[in-house]
């Protein structure tokens, strides 16, 4: 009778180790599971971590970029500004010149250049070069000059100085000087005019020498220029 009772404890016994090692078994594999699961969630969670600090980079470096530009076009808009400015404050200023140039001269000559010219008053020679004595008919200037008295009539009186020194006359000209030639009419702006020329049809007219024309309006000279013939 005790033998069978220990034989039912053995089995007992049995029965409960084996059913031990079982949920031992489970548990260690879903243990096994959630730390494989956790590892698993930690890569990605590492990855995202990374990918985040990555956009993060570019991002800041698409920002100074971004930030870069706009001080560049803060640099470009306050350049534009103060050049707007220097050009207004220019404008006002040759305004301000006009207004007051105008009540003094009818024009304002900027240029005074004489060029060899053949009897029908084509420039044979270019503006403002030296001109070969050989070859020289008529001594042709040409003035370049912005208009005050627009519309009106002026007369401007000139004189050539020779090789001499002396100023070149001849039957008809105005006292002390060689001939006089009227704008009509004075134009507004710029504006580029051939004034008579002083010769002869014959090639070789003038000797070689330094030469001097100037323009005269009234008792002003305007402009004036030296030039040579070799």
């Amino acid at each position: 009778m005790d033998n069978n009772i220990e034989n039912i404890n053995i089995e007992n016994s049995g029965k409960k180790s084996g059913k031990s090692s079982k949920i031992l078994i489970w548990a260690l594999s879903i243990i096994t599971l959630l730390l494989a699961g956790s590892l698993i969630w930690l890569y990605f969670m590492n990855n995202d971590s990374n990918l985040a600090k990555s956009g993060l980079k570019n991002a800041n470096g698409k920002i100074s970029e971004l930030q870069t530009k706009i001080n560049d076009l803060s640099i470009q808009v306050d350049t534009t500004k103060r050049n707007l400015i220097k050009e207004r404050t220019t404008n006002e200023m040759l305004q301000h010149e006009n207004d007051s140039m105008r009540e003094i001269f009818p024009i304002l000559i900027k240029k005074l250049e004489v060029a060899n010219a053949d009897g029908g008053g084509r420039a044979i020679s270019a503006y403002g070069k030296d001109i070969v004595a050989s070859s020289s008919m008529y001594l042709m200037p040409r003035i370049t000059y912005h208009g005050f008295l627009t519309g009106e009539t002026i007369e401007l009186k000139v004189r050539l100085y020779g090789a001499d020194g002396k100023c070149v006359t001849g039957d008809s000209s105005p006292d002390s000087f060689s001939y006089t030639y009227k704008i009509n009419p004075v134009r507004p702006g710029d504006n580029t005019l051939s004034l008579s020329g002083w010769g002869g049809g014959d090639r070789g007219h003038f000797a070689k020498g330094v030469y001097r024309y100037e323009v005269w309006y009234e008792d002003m000279c305007l402009k004036a220029v030296t030039f040579n013939l070799k």
